[in-house]
């Protein structure tokens, strides 16, 4: 008996906070800890680690939608992924003055801490801050 190959994926993206997104999309894309990487429907389960940086997905319309993120995990068994973050941002939101504000506080934070586990907390933020000064340039 043949097993039939899925035509989409079913995610859901949920911060401490509240859930994001549910639904089916064609393809996920991730900031991997370790490289960046794309799921398609049909893929290997995995468990990964994700780093501040930009989470994107194909949805059913065609259209992509983007996410800041400042880093969380994602479980992906049986074409569902749960996929867990510590903050996220949708593209929809973010505006370039508010971001740019964002990423210079960002810098200034990175500068003056000098615990380490300070100095990580604030690079995280500075990368998410870039996250979204990429979208934001992405889209124009």
């Amino acid at each position: 008996m043949q097993k039939l190959e899925a035509k989409t994926l079913y995610i859901e993206l949920v911060t401490p906070e509240k859930r994001i997104f549910s639904g089916n999309v064609q393809s996920v894309w991730f900031p991997g800890s370790l490289s960046p990487f794309q799921v398609l429907p049909n893929h290997a389960p995995i468990v990964s680690s994700l780093d501040a940086g930009i989470l994107k997905f194909l949805d059913e319309q065609n259209k992509i939608v983007k996410y800041a993120i400042t880093g969380g995990f994602v479980d992906l068994h049986n074409n569902k992924a749960s996929i867990m973050l510590e903050k996220a941002v949708s593209a929809d939101i973010l505006k370039l003055d508010a971001v740019k504000l964002q990423l210079e506080k960002a810098k200034e934070n990175l500068n003056k801490t000098k615990q380490p586990e300070e100095k990580i907390r604030a690079q995280k933020e500075l990368d998410f801050a870039k996250a979204c000064l990429s979208i934001l340039q992405e889209e124009n």
